[in-house]
């Protein structure tokens, strides 16, 4: 009785260790699974995002117009033919027209309207570059939150692994011992009984055999009296 209650507790221990386990293997296929959309996310978009950082890196800003374009900016014709008028009028009102005088304010004047374009062309093209160089970082930023998204997702779900083969690895070692264990204490109970129904049985032949064991009279003899020779 005492060997069969030892080995089916310990079975009992060995099946709750291995129900354990199984849970902790469960519960991480579980949040695999609902992690799995964050990592594939990630995934998806890590090629995306390095392509977009090569974008990034070859957006290098460059101004460097040749005076024709220069005039050819819009409003800028129409700026100096506008202002060259203005220059002669006044000349003109001075009785200057035709002389080094006009030349010279024409040249100033030429030469003013052409640095200021070009500031003018230069905060424009540089206001462009850094717009789409905006739009190309905030792209980038979007695309590297997936990316780490889903990063931040497979290292959890890596996380979990080992911890629940940790976990199932000790249940598993538990309801091992534990089985072992019960082996062992049902072999002692056996021996016990064993041992036990050896010493029933001597105690039956001696007193069924008047206090001697039985076969004792016929291997040593008796005395006078009847008893073995052993006991004289």
């Amino acid at each position: 009785m005492s060997s069969s209650a030892a080995s089916d507790a310990a079975d009992a221990q060995a099946q709750a260790a291995n129900n354990a386990a199984q849970m902790q293997w469960q519960q991480f296929q579980q949040m695999q699974k609902n992690l799995q959309p964050y990592m594939s996310a990630g995934e998806y978009n890590l090629p995306q995002l390095g392509n977009q950082l090569g974008n990034l890196s070859r957006m290098n800003f460059s101004f460097n117009p040749t005076q024709d374009q220069l005039e050819q900016t819009p409003g800028y014709q129409f700026t100096l033919q506008q202002g060259l008028k203005g220059v002669d009028n006044a000349l003109s009102a001075k009785g200057l027209n035709l002389s080094g005088a006009q030349a010279k304010g024409i040249s100033q004047y030429t030469t003013g309207l052409a640095d200021q374009t070009y500031q003018q062309q230069y905060q424009n093209a540089l206001q462009q570059f850094m717009t789409n160089y905006g739009l190309q970082s905030d792209t980038y930023n979007r695309l590297a939150g997936l990316v780490n998204l889903g990063e931040n997702a497979a290292a959890g779900v890596g996380n979990a692994g080992l911890q629940t083969a940790n976990n199932a690895g000790n249940f598993l070692t538990s309801g091992a011992n534990a089985q072992a264990a019960g082996r062992i204490g049902s072999a002692n109970a056996i021996n016990s009984g064993l041992g036990s129904a050896a010493q029933g049985g001597l105690l039956y032949s001696l007193l069924n055999n008047g206090g001697s064991p039985a076969g004792a009279n016929t291997i040593y003899g008796t005395t006078s009296s009847g008893n073995p020779i052993y006991f004289q």
